[in-house]
């Protein structure tokens, strides 16, 4: 057992031990269509704007498409499929994608988590790039850079006027928009609470995913839990320390942990690519 898993066990022992314990318990204009008994959303994006993505640059880039490796893309789909049993049961709406460093795969994560999400005919799914330091979601699925979430926040432009339909069914990005140097005192203010609330109750059908900035050079992502119904952190293989993982945990200690994703494995530690044709 490596040192990172050894970290894993002791940070979830801790929690179950109550030491890491977490405690008891815009407006999108789209339309949504019902067929037979099971409800079946397809959004019709009437203010929404739609931007087309190229799927051999998106696959470039890393993001899943119906192209993609069928090995990586059933990994997003077994994590969808674990999350999803964990967020029901505890009736959780939104997460966080975490992680303790930069480049450990988080903004990645996110994006992928969002589309394998997104494909269940039964929800929708907001992406918000929270990440105002170093935002990447766009570049991820190939939007241009405009306003975002810091010009809602900082110039009252109504939401509708920034989210993104990146040509994908049931899934719309909030942008990060204009890098600033103080993101922390924006994600504390009464325009962010009011953000969340209205995002948060508009679509009961909706899942909310917030990118956050890395969990121990930053105070963002303290304030961005806050909103997020649970955590989803997210390390590197090889690469993250085991201090900085307990480190982060336990800056995070009195939210709901949904898992870690260990990410970036070696193709030889994947069953998944030695089993038939993959």
């Amino acid at each position: 057992m490596s040192r990172l898993e050894k970290a894993l066990n002791r940070a979830k022992q801790a929690r179950q031990e109550g030491k890491i314990g977490p405690t008891p318990d815009h407006q999108e204009a789209e339309t949504v269509s019902q067929a037979g008994k099971d409800k079946i959303i397809n959004p019709v994006y009437t203010h929404t704007k739609v931007c087309q993505t190229d799927p051999s640059q998106l696959e470039k880039r890393g993001v899943i498409t119906t192209d993609f490796h069928p090995a990586i893309v059933e990994e997003y789909n077994l994590l969808r499929a674990k999350l999803e049993a964990i967020m029901v049961k505890n009736g959780f709406k939104s997460m966080l994608i975490a992680s303790p460093g930069p480049e450990e795969g988080k903004t990645l994560t996110a994006v992928n988590l969002a589309i394998s999400l997104s494909r269940e005919t039964s929800r929708t799914v907001l992406l918000v790039d929270a990440d105002m330091r170093n935002p990447a979601i766009n570049e991820y699925l190939g939007i241009s850079k405009g306003p975002g979430l810091f010009e809602h926040l900082t110039k009252g432009i109504p939401l509708k006027d920034l989210l993104i339909n990146p040509g994908l069914p049931r899934l719309t990005v909030l942008p990060a928009g204009t890098p600033s140097d103080y993101p922390a005192d924006l994600l504390a203010s009464p325009a962010m609470k009011r953000l969340v609330a209205d995002i948060k109750d508009r679509y009961p059908e909706r899942t909310i995913i917030f990118d956050s900035p890395p969990l121990t050079a930053f105070s963002d992502g303290l304030y961005l839990a806050r909103y997020a119904d649970a955590v989803l952190m997210v390390v590197r293989s090889g690469v993250t320390k085991e201090n900085d993982l307990l480190h982060a945990l336990e800056n995070l200690s009195d939210r709901p942990l949904l898992g870690t994703v260990l990410n970036r494995v070696k193709k030889n530690q994947c069953a998944a690519y030695s089993y038939g044709k993959y």
